[in-house]
């Protein structure tokens, strides 16, 4: 419900409203206890549709894509034993029952697709029972009646997340180890089961065992199934099987055309990439498959390779393709219902032991449709790993809270960062100088737009010449003479200023000299890391020399061409990635690499750091060609290959234990390149260590939740004099090994906040094969809670965009969180060293409220020439209680508003997603501080309009993921002329509100604020809250105090796993120049917010018309007031809780008389009509039920509404006839009396027919 009067927690559906005042009458008064019993309601099945479908579903229009969940459990937990599913005996052959689920499915899919007209997409069971649809959302939204659907919610679409790293990380000692009890070498993934969800796999690449003839490729496009192990163009024992859920023309947005034939596109090659990186045989020099043993390569070896061996070299490959050859997915679910089954025949026996998946979004919450499979996978024994985000959509600015998006949010997945290795791959060309006869290989970048994958082997030299200094950058057309040096030839071209100025863009350089009859380009480059890549055009080779490669180059090109031995060059494909160079970056963070959780849902992500950057790999659709690429999806198939050899050398492990075995051994720091170690819910515990993962016989998790082997203790709220605090979890050693460990704990701290401090055992020893608990503790002195920064985070960012350097917001504070984290070490002498992540984030929060529930002015005066006269009735102080916070970089803050509207509470069950209730409005209001400029002498047109909002859940961060937005109509026509918008500017960690008007029929942003009102260098809380301020100048909304314009706004809220609104008011009606209410006081470090302490001065002031007197039109003003810095409060909506930080107060006069509490248990302070129902029991026109309730939403006995009105009256003296006036009325009914007194006075006549 959404009403303009006073807040409801208790109503049913926000979408409904109150029309009428009588409606509103009839709510607020309820049968009197004389009438005794209950109603009892029957069962209304819209009420029950409201669990099943996304409550914004209702308001939706057009085509939607939604997954509907059928009830019941998926086919592999409902027919396989307790112990397939606790991973300690093989899957049982129950393939009659699974196809008989299947085929429950696939009908009551049909069936929802003949009710509802929408397109089956795909259906699931074995992990989840459900179908994927597309269609108009009425008509899928009238399935939610169906008995058979558990929920509906949207499918948002993921997109791609895009031999050095063997010998950093610990692989290639792995294979060449002794740690197999088995004998032969060590661990290299054989036996295990991998699936790759992405975009399919070339596996025709020799890196697969394929034949690598680029003819085979083209033949292999042409199938529908995966070849046959005698085909000759596949290696079945490593690309074991899979399937192509999409189609080369999907898109996401499009439909898919699935085959039985997961071949990558040429355009693709993302998941032959990951693939590669996994489980690939590696490829040698000479571009043929490696087949030695693997147990015997050394480290030397390796780098003369062309690929690199996967981690996991013996591994098999299953791949599922859900990327066409661009765009995004939706058919992630899919996928993971079939890894558990991947030949589709009903038996499990078959089912993968990993899935790597390298996509996903950005700013996800925890209940992500694909995190609700990826558990039930976990709980099915299949573990996921999957990259934690590289920031694709935020300018690759890694740094940003929460930006780590789905389905890597998921609980129970690895989920991994992106960290350097000691080495990389670069592209090389050689340069020969004729007359000493050497030939040496430089460093740089192949041109961008230039087909060389089509070049296949084709060399690429000529002689090399420099452009004329007049025209260095070759940003001018070439002169004749010009011209006529450079035909024919490679021409050496300036790239950029030495500040990374650039003249022109790359293809205008390449068109010119192309024009000019160039052979040719290089670039002499001023970057050794030059970051993003040229373009150049498609028609002429271009090379970016590294700076150390170009220095002195034009020199020596002149000389060589002085002394008529010109020098010369050439390119090649065999070159690309051809040169290994260090980094000097070993262990560093890749700034992309997205940070993730930070402990507001009970977790932190990401699990652990590995190899993500620079990783050479095979190339789709060039038989044995090599690739590099950087990012998390490149880090998680790192991740995924040493699972595979975990689960080789553990085979009993469950999932579960797995991700401890990687997160506990993963014990390399990842650093700043100033040496500060990054936090725990940036890198996870630290960069892989395959060997010691496999190695290691004991596992250290979270006892109370060990899929995530971490501890966090959450985002914590204390007032400052709480007292000290302490919390405790329970950490579990498990110890496998057949001998005892003792272990010494200590913690390695990252993050610091004073007044925490954790406490743990001097150590713990455990026998052979024993399992025991010890006890974190983490001790806090609200007191002493200060607002630190995580130091390996920046201070302040600016908006970039990355891909064209345009700078759309200066460098301003970011926002950030405190946090006390680190790693708790188990160490051993001359053992293994385990690593527990854990973390922290304790705030100090107010308790300040209003002295009173109501601001009660003195009398206004009754004639317009009093009211002037005598102004005091106009204001009136508002005291203030309770412990404010002033400590450490917090001071609470205050906002100050008429009230607007309220929203009732939403089950979270009747969305998308229950996180989703963060979007549901609980209160709005508006203020302008041009009243008080102008009654402080100032300019009433510099004031600002500001709204405040409050929800009914916190939000982890403001973001693309949940936006609120506030509609403003200027001239009464109900229609917005201006939209103010939460956003971001991509790259800078700051939620914006952007301002909106018309410009020549046109819709564009006209301005930008800092939410709250203030930048990042001020904590105004919002992060992990439900509260904020969106504001903007009047003068940017065209509004003055000379045109003094009454407006009106309305306030809606959304997330983006809606298909509309999740909430939204109606038009609320303001006055920015001449409010009803508005509001002064102490100045605060933000300008229109107050500081919130005791003692600190605060004024109400009111119009005439705030209050209408008895018998004047009207509604009376309310003020909302927002305690930013409160702590979050039972928001439950029960016994009408609405939380700590917003409260609603009344408008009275001092004349008016005082209202008692209620005496009603039902009836709670701040719940709608408390006051009128408190005032009716105070003067016994209502007594309510015997038990002590009021019942206040339960329905009204016309018998009870005569007794209401009689007892209005005063209960006037009367006495009722001896005949009944009603035939429905007898002389014993309850409320005789009262029906005939209105009968008497002609407030009723009754029904024509005689009854009452």
């Amino acid at each position: 419900m959404t009403t303009t009067d006073s807040p409801n927690p208790r109503g049913r559906s926000h979408r409904r409203r109150i029309g009428s005042g009588l409606l509103t009458l009839s709510m607020a008064l309820s049968p009197l206890a004389a009438l005794g019993g209950t109603a009892q309601a029957a069962e209304d099945p819209d009420a029950i549709k409201q669990q099943v479908i996304s409550d914004s579903m209702k308001n939706a229009s057009g085509t939607v894509t939604a997954f509907v969940r059928f009830k019941g459990k998926g086919a592999f937990e409902q027919t396989q034993p307790a112990g397939v599913r606790a991973g300690t005996q093989a899957p049982v052959n129950t393939s009659s029952q699974v196809q008989a689920i299947a085929s429950q499915v696939q009908s009551q899919a049909q069936q929802v697709s003949s009710q509802s007209g929408a397109q089956v997409l795909y259906t699931t069971h074995n992990a989840v029972r459900g179908v994927a649809v597309r269609g108009d959302a009425e008509s899928i939204r009238a399935l939610a009646s169906r008995p058979d659907v558990e929920k509906i919610s949207p499918i948002l679409p993921k997109y791609r997340q895009n031999a050095g790293a063997a010998i950093d990380a610990g692989s290639l000692a792995t294979w060449t180890g002794t740690t197999n009890p088995a004998g032969a070498g060590g661990y290299t993934g054989k036996g295990v089961k991998i699936a790759v969800i992405d975009s399919g796999i070339d596996y025709t690449h020799t890196d697969f065992g394929g034949s690598g003839k680029l003819e085979d490729y083209e033949k292999a496009s042409k199938l529908t199934e995966l070849p046959s192990a005698d085909s000759g163009l596949i290696n079945r024992t490593k690309v074991a099987g899979g399937y192509d859920l999409v189609g080369d023309a999907y898109d996401g947005s499009n439909t898919a055309t699935p085959d039985g034939n997961p071949l990558d596109c040429t355009t693709g090659g993302h998941g032959t990439h990951v693939a590669g990186t996994a489980a690939g045989y590696g490829v040698n020099a000479d571009g043929t498959t490696f087949t030695g043993d693997y147990s015997k390569l050394t480290a030397e070896q390796l780098k003369t390779m062309k690929i690199g061996p996967g981690v996991a070299p013996d591994a098999e490959i299953y791949a599922f393709r859900v990327f066409g050859c661009s765009g995004s997915t939706n058919v992630v679910i899919e996928a993971l219902d079939r890894a558990l089954d991947p030949n589709g025949d009903g038996d499990f026996s078959d089912r993968v032991n990993v899935v790597n998946m390298s996509l996903g979004g950005e700013f996800s919450p925890q209940d992500d449709p694909e995190a609700y499979a990826v558990d039930a996978l976990t709980r099915a024994g299949v573990l996921s790993v999957i990259s934690a985000g590289n920031a694709n959509d935020y300018s690759l600015r890694g740094d940003t809270y929460s930006n780590s998006g789905h389905p890597a949010t998921a609980a129970s997945a690895i989920t991994v960062a992106n960290a350097y290795g000691s080495t990389r791959a670069v592209d090389a060309a050689e340069l020969t100088d004729p007359a000493t006869g050497t030939t040496r290989k430089v460093r740089g970048d192949y041109s961008v737009s230039y087909p060389w994958a089509q070049a296949g082997s084709k060399e690429f030299t000529g002689e090399l010449t420099a452009i004329s200094e007049n025209n260095r950058y070759a940003c001018n057309a070439l002169s004749a003479d010009e011209a006529a040096a450079v035909k024919g030839k490679w021409v050496l071209i300036d790239w950029a200023e030495a500040d990374g100025e650039l003249a022109c863009g790359s293809k205008v350089r390449f068109d010119n000299l192309q024009a000019a009859g160039a052979k040719g380009v290089l670039l002499a480059g001023h970057d050794e890391e030059p970051g993003l890549g040229i373009a150049g055009n498609e028609t002429l080779p271009g090379f970016r020399l590294a700076a150390s490669a170009a220095k002195d180059l034009r020199t020596q090109i002149t000389a060589a061409e002085a002394a008529g031995k010109p020098l010369t060059v050439r390119l090649g494909n065999e070159l690309k990635s051809s040169l290994r160079v260090d980094t000097g970056k070993l262990d560093q963070l890749n700034p992309m690499s997205a940070r993730g959780f930070h402990g507001s849902y009970g977790y932190t992500k990401p699990d652990i750091a590995a190899p993500g950057s620079y990783i050479t790999s095979a190339a789709v659709a060039t038989g044995n060609g090599s690739v590099t690429f950087s990012g998390t999806s490149m880090a998680a198939p790192y991740v995924t290959g040493s699972a595979a050899l975990v689960i080789q050398s553990h085979p009993s492990y469950t999932p579960a234990q797995v991700k401890s075995a990687l997160v506990n051994t993963a014990t390399h720091d990842v650093r700043t390149e100033s040496g500060d170690v990054y936090a725990v819910d940036r890198v996870g515990a630290g960069r892989v260590d395959t060997l010691a993962a496999v190695q290691s016989k004991s596992l250290a998790y979270n006892a109370q939740s060990p899929n995530t082997t971490s501890v966090s203790f959450g985002v914590l709220e204390y007032a400052p004099d709480a007292g000290v605090q302490t919390l405790t979890r329970e950490v579990t050693v498990e110890n496998t090994d057949s001998a005892a460990h003792t272990y010494a704990l200590s913690y390695a701290p990252s993050t610091n906040i004073p007044g925490v401090e954790y406490s743990f055992p001097e150590s713990v020893t455990l026998a052979p094969g024993e399992t025991k608990n010890f006890t974190l503790s983490v001790r806090i002195d609200p007191s002493k809670l200060e607002k630190t920064r995580d130091p390996a985070a920046d201070v302040t960012q600016n908006a970039t965009d990355y891909y064209t350097g345009v700078e759309t917001v200066p460098a301003q504070y970011r926002q950030y969180i405190a946090s006390a984290s680190g790693r708790l070490v188990l160490a051993e002498d001359n053992g293994q060293d385990l690593r527990v992540p854990i973390h922290v984030a304790p705030k100090p929060v107010s308790t300040m409220h209003a002295a009173d529930r109501a601001l009660t002015f003195s009398q206004k005066p009754s004639s317009e020439e009093a009211q002037k006269a005598d102004t005091g009735w106009q204001k009136t102080p508002v005291t203030l209680k309770g412990t404010e916070v002033n400590q450490g970089g917090y001071r609470s803050l205050l906002g100050a508003f008429e009230y607007g509207a309220s929203v009732d509470r939403v089950a979270p069950t009747s969305l998308s997603l229950n996180s989703n209730v963060k979007a549901n409005l609980q209160y709005v209001g508006a203020s302008s501080d041009a009243p008080a400029l102008k009654a402080a002498g100032g300019n009433a047109d510099d004031g600002t309009l500001r709204f405040g909002i409050s929800t009914w859940a916190n939000w982890d961060v403001v973001s693309y993921e949940n936006t609120f937005t506030v509609e403003i109509d200027t001239d009464g026509n109900n229609r917005a002329d201006y939209k103010l918008v939460t956003d971001r500017a991509k790259g800078l960690d700051f939620p914006l509100v952007r301002l909106y008007g018309y410009k020549n029929g046109s819709l564009v942003e006209l301005a930008y604020y800092p939410l709250n009102g203030a930048w990042g260098d001020t904590d105004t809380n919002m992060m992990d809250t439900n509260t904020l301020v969106m504001g903007a100048p009047l003068k940017d909304l065209g509004l003055t105090s000379a045109n003094n314009p009454d407006i009106q706004y309305r306030v809606s809220a959304t997330t983006q796993y809606e298909w509309g609104n999740v909430s939204e008011t109606g038009w609320i009606k303001y006055r920015p120049f001449s409010p009803k209410l508005w509001f002064s006081g102490d100045s605060s470090s933000v300008t229109g917010l107050f500081p919130d302490a005791p003692g600190s001065s605060l004024e109400a002031h009111r119009s005439a018309d705030a209050l209408p007197a008895l018998g004047e039109s009207g509604t009376p003003a309310k003020a909302l007031l927002l305690h930013l810095h409160n702590g979050t409060g039972d928001l439950s909506g029960v016994n009408g809780a609405t939380g700590d930080r917003a409260e609603v107060l009344n408008v009275k006069e001092q004349q008016d008389e005082y209202i008692t509490p209620s005496r009603f248990t039902d009836v709670k302070s701040g719940d709608q009509f408390y006051t009128e129902i408190s005032w009716l029991a105070q003067r016994r026109i209502t007594t309510g039920y015997p038990d002590g309730t009021y019942r206040p939403l339960e329905s009204v006995e016309r018998g009870a509404m005569a007794a209401f009105f009689y007892r209005m009256a005063g209960s006037p003296q009367f006495t009722a006839p001896s005949t009944p006036s009603f035939s429905d009325v007898p002389t014993t009914h309850p409320f005789y009396k009262e029906i005939e007194w209105m009968k008497a006075r002609g407030i009723t006549t009754g029904w024509s027919d005689g009854t009452f």
